[in-house]
């Protein structure tokens, strides 16, 4: 009896724990592109480096890649999509390498961004994090994706594009941890019950 307790903190605190740390997480390849999931959501989001090659002198325009991931069964994902996701993921210090090697980001550069749609005409706003930062920044209304080349001109060549696959439908990993916490419950109480009896 003396476990009961004990093993009932540390059930709560990995509960705890999965719900503090929001993060994301490499994914299977989605119709022949690169993609990473957020726990937060469970959303299957592009990776930032699908559409460009920094050895590559020519590339898809913006709205060629919108269409692409279109057609591979994803949303352009908007504003507040965007902030959803960016607001699960901590810039304080040392988190930025992480993100990076599952998002992809722009090589050489050492900056995550990417395309969203901010609800008015064209141009679209975009949302990015350089190695260095320590919060996310979003700027609506700066990307003309008619006219910019992804990978044909030095400024941009190297931004990604945020969309999310339509059919997301994956428990985020709380959800998991919240099931093993009641599973433990249940058969705690079960054997407290046995022993009174």
């Amino acid at each position: 009896m003396t476990f009961v307790k004990p093993l009932a903190a540390l059930i709560l605190s990995l509960f705890m724990a999965g719900m503090a740390s929001a993060t994301v997480i490499d994914h299977a390849d989605v119709n022949g592109l690169k993609t990473f999931q957020d726990t937060e959501t469970g959303r299957i989001w592009l990776d930032m480096n699908n559409f460009f090659d920094a050895a590559a002198a020519n590339g898809p325009i913006g709205l060629d890649m919108i269409s692409t991931a279109q057609a591979a069964g994803f949303t352009f994902a908007n504003k507040a999509d965007v902030s959803q996701l960016l607001s699960s993921l901590p810039l304080t210090g040392g988190e930025w390498a992480g993100y990076a090697s599952v998002m992809g980001y722009g090589i050489p550069r050492q900056l995550i961004w990417g395309m969203y749609d901010d609800q008015t005409d064209s141009p679209y706003g975009w949302a990015y994090a350089y190695s260095t930062y320590t919060a996310w920044g979003m700027d609506d209304d700066v990307y003309d994706p008619a006219t910019v080349i992804n990978e044909g001109l030095e400024g941009s060549r190297d931004l990604g594009l945020f969309a999310y696959h339509v059919g997301s439908t994956a428990v985020p990993e709380p959800g998991s941890l919240s099931l093993l916490a009641l599973g433990m419950a249940g058969l705690l109480a079960a054997r407290r019950r046995t022993t009174k009896q």
